[in-house]
């Protein structure tokens, strides 16, 4: 007979305990006799006897299930911020998968074929289409002789990040931080040698190979579902990051890379991008019919040819000892894929390793010639490493057809001589105008295909109706819509009177959330409408909110005091400030920038303050509030002046009653509770908390500890009135 496997979902979860366990049996005893009986009477007062344990054996489980929650919340270590509590957020947003379907879904014995299978299709042979035109060139020394020092090393080591993972040696950079003081001398001495004779060691020159399923795939069997990661030895990529700064140096010096690369380059990034496309658009939209393309590579890193890169880098004139160097970093190179006791080897022949800190200049390498030759008057091209976006323009619709088809052969020409190949089911095109085209665009049998919106390093962009503006109506929803999930799995974190301190939410929410519903914000901001800003601003005002756990209805002015935020209005205006000046596209005239930020900022938060209420002012003699100030759920409800107060739920209509019971005559409002109700001088005398109007309550830190305490007090103390007073009735 085959036996029933026993469910072990009691010992999962950790709330189950015995008392539940001997509660079940009780409950499950009582439900049979209830179903069992058959005579009325008797079933129905069996039926109300079960009806009444049941309910009492559900309260139960939601209590111990609380107070377990409680008690993992609790343990949360509050002192960093970016510990746990940031970990379990970004794990529910991005559920890692521990399994790889494409090989634990099959035999044992069929592992190692799949295996070589993964590894030959994600790493195929590759002939290159071209010679290193340098392969006979002897051996050139530097002009100055390397001699890295010591301490260059040692801060090397220091900026690398403890969390990446090691090579095939499983040294890590944690132990290169601990042993550096012993290391680096060895290190810059073997360095240097390497540089100087252009020479790469084998030994670092070894991969190993992680996948990674991307997100929202149909099928987990197929290899083009599967992220590859090379993990490379932790001391070779210290080597690979020196041999990187030496040729970035040169090729920014003289001015080798060409301006629309913004991918990887110092003083560059996806906002500089994103602005120049962004200006370009609305400049050719006023007297012309614009289009974007939006191009897209297959596999564009894996896919680098070796001697296409180094014969670039003879043509951008790189010193030949560094490209002797890179020669020598090419050579051998192999790729092992473990799984289990199982494993595959085999030797490289093309491709950036995805983890080398030299794969991202690599590729602006290879790319750099299609970024000098691509010409024509109806199309610009920018870059932002392998996403390529091209805007093209013209006065009338066939034109502005030519100028795109000729622009897509153009960079599909490139592609074809240099081993790449653009994936035309992910190419797309956005037109800023509404007149359709006489023939569908079409490269090498292949239709582009004409959408409504498309993404550009991460924003939305639609065409609008008025020349002068961009549409983002759906990048602000795609904005709104993470930042509610988000928000949804950090209040589950952040409850009222237990979980995360309010610093610690007001710190998740400056690094976590706030970052998301702001990014590129100084590209979109001005083309967005009143509706758009409101719903962002609501979105913080909830956040914000919750991170003082305060009352529904506390002004936007409050939380901001409280929490010393600006708006985000303001927040957004200030970066649009510095990302302008820092990129001299719109200078402020000060001699010290940082300082008018400073001042600009402290004009907002004074400005903030003005609007709040007259109870929140009158805690604070002006509008700097202390940094002790930090408060819990029962300190906020008296500084806001929302709580169970005499004149607040009056003024809500939750109460017909002002006046306070300690004399049936005297508004109950926070100065009254805080300083004149007698009900409460004996708890201040006993905690030794003197106090004469409201801002001595708060100016003090010690005087504040006490003021936490006797918030807690008079809380509870209403509280237990409000529920006599209920069960009376």
């Amino acid at each position: 007979m085959p036996t029933i496997k026993r469910s072990t979902y009691h010992k999962r979860s950790n709330w189950w305990d015995t008392e539940l366990k001997m509660m079940q049996i009780v409950f499950n005893s009582k439900r049979y006799l209830f179903t069992k009986e058959r005579n009325p009477e008797a079933r129905q007062h069996l039926y109300e006897d079960f009806k009444s344990f049941r309910n009492e054996y559900i309260r139960m489980i939601r209590k111990k299930r609380l107070k377990k929650w409680r008690e993992f919340i609790e343990e949360i270590d509050t002192n960093n911020t970016w510990g746990n509590t940031h970990k379990l957020i970004r794990q529910k947003l991005n559920p890692q998968s521990h399994t790889l379907p494409i090989i634990e879904d099959f035999p044992y014995e069929d592992h190692p074929k799949i295996i070589e299978n993964i590894v030959n299709s994600m790493f195929p042979t590759h002939r290159s289409s071209q010679e290193y035109i340098g392969h006979d060139t002897s051996l050139t020394t530097p002009e100055h002789e390397y001699n890295i020092s010591k301490e260059y090393i040692e801060s090397l080591i220091s900026k690398t990040s403890s969390r990446k993972a090691p090579g095939d040696d499983n040294i890590t950079y944690n132990m290169l931080k601990a042993s550096k003081g012993k290391i680096s001398e060895s290190l810059a001495k073997i360095f240097s040698k390497c540089l100087n004779i252009g020479y790469f060691p084998k030994q670092w020159k070894k991969a190993s190979l992680i996948i990674f399923p991307k997100a929202n795939k149909s099928d987990y069997h197929l290899c083009q579902n599967y992220r590859p990661i090379s993990l490379l030895p932790s001391i070779g990529k210290l080597l690979e990051k020196i041999v990187q700064s030496e040729i970035q140096n040169f090729l920014i010096s003289n001015s080798k890379i060409n301006p629309q690369q913004h991918g990887f380059i110092p003083n560059k990034s996806t906002i500089t991008a994103l602005h120049s496309i962004k200006a370009k658009i609305l400049t050719e939209k006023r007297n012309k019919l614009t289009s974007l393309i939006a191009i897209d590579f297959t596999g564009a890193f894996d896919s680098a040819d070796w001697n296409i890169i180094l014969n670039n880098m003879h043509q951008l004139q790189v010193p030949q000892h560094l490209i002797q160097m890179m020669h020598s970093y090419f050579q051998r190179r192999t790729i092992t894929m473990k799984h289990n006791t199982i494993e595959y080897s085999k030797n490289l022949s093309k491709g950036c390793p995805q983890g080398s800190p030299l794969s991202p200049l690599l590729w602006n390498i290879l790319i750099n010639k299609l970024l000098d030759t691509f010409s024509s008057p109806n199309a610009s091209i920018y870059a932002y490493a392998d996403d390529l976006t091209v805007i093209c323009s013209a006065t009338n619709i066939e034109d502005l057809h030519v100028a795109l088809t000729d622009s897509l052969n153009f960079i599909n020409s490139f592609s074809n001589d240099n081993q790449l190949k653009i994936n035309f089911s992910k190419t797309k095109i956005l037109n800023f105008h509404k007149l359709s085209f006489p023939h569908p665009i079409s490269i090498d049998s292949n239709t582009i295909e004409i959408v409504n919106n498309v993404k550009v390093l991460g924003v939305i962009f639609e065409n609008h109706h008025i020349k002068s503006k961009i549409n983002f109506t759906s990048h602000i929803k795609s904005v709104v819509n993470k930042s509610i999930k988000i928000k949804n799995l950090v209040f589950n974190y952040c409850k009222n009177t237990f979980g995360i301190d309010s610093r610690k939410r007001i710190n998740l929410y400056k690094g976590l959330i706030r970052p998301v519903m702001t990014y590129a914000s100084e590209i979109w901001i001005d083309q967005i409408n009143k509706k758009q800003k409101s719903q962002l601003e609501s979105m913080q005002h909830q956040l914000l909110r919750n991170s003082i756990m305060a009352f529904r209805t506390v002004s936007k002015a409050c939380a901001l005091s409280l929490t010393k935020i600006t708006s985000l209005e303001t927040f957004i205006e200030i970066k649009k400030i510095k990302f302008l000046h820092k990129n001299h596209l719109q200078r402020i005239d000060t001699e010290n920038f940082d300082m008018y930020i400073k001042e600009l900022i402290r004009a907002k938060i004074s400005e903030n303050f003005e609007n709040t209420n007259h109870n929140f002012k009158s805690f604070f003699v002006n509008s700097i509030i202390p940094k002790h100030v930090r408060t819990d759920f029962y300190t906020t409800q008296f500084l806001t002046g929302h709580g169970p107060f005499g004149d607040y739920l009056s003024r809500m209509r939750l109460s017909n009653n002002l006046t306070c019971t300690c004399d049936n005559n005297s508004i109950q409002n926070v100065s009254h509770l805080l300083i004149d109700c007698h009900h409460y001088h004996a708890f201040k005398t006993n905690i030794n908390l003197i106090a004469s109007d409201l801002p001595s309550f708060v100016n003090e830190k010690e005087n504040f500890k006490k003021f936490k305490k006797l918030c807690k007090y008079i809380y509870d103390h209403l509280r237990s009135i409000e529920s006599s007073n209920s069960a009376s009735l």
